[in-house]
């Protein structure tokens, strides 16, 4: 299965086997759950995610602009 976990609020932090990462506002992330995971706020402050499973989450794919810290030059999308 591989949900979408989309984040509204905050800077959870997402531990996918041996590779951390934190997630900004607006951010998202798509993973295989058979692969071990923990998501929990990166910082004191509260989280909040919006996250789809199942059939639907399955064929979810979001397309995000890169922050423009970054972008590198000739990479902006239309």
């Amino acid at each position: 299965m591989l949900p979408l976990t989309r984040v509204l609020h905050g800077r959870p932090r997402l531990v996918l086997g041996e590779h951390g990462l934190v997630l900004a506002p607006g951010e998202a992330a798509e993973f295989d759950t058979r692969v071990p995971h923990w998501c929990g706020p990166a910082d004191a402050r509260a989280v909040e995610l919006l996250s789809l499973s199942g059939q639907q989450g399955e064929r979810a794919h979001l397309r995000a602009r890169p922050r423009a810290a970054d972008a590198r030059p000739g990479t902006e999308r239309e």
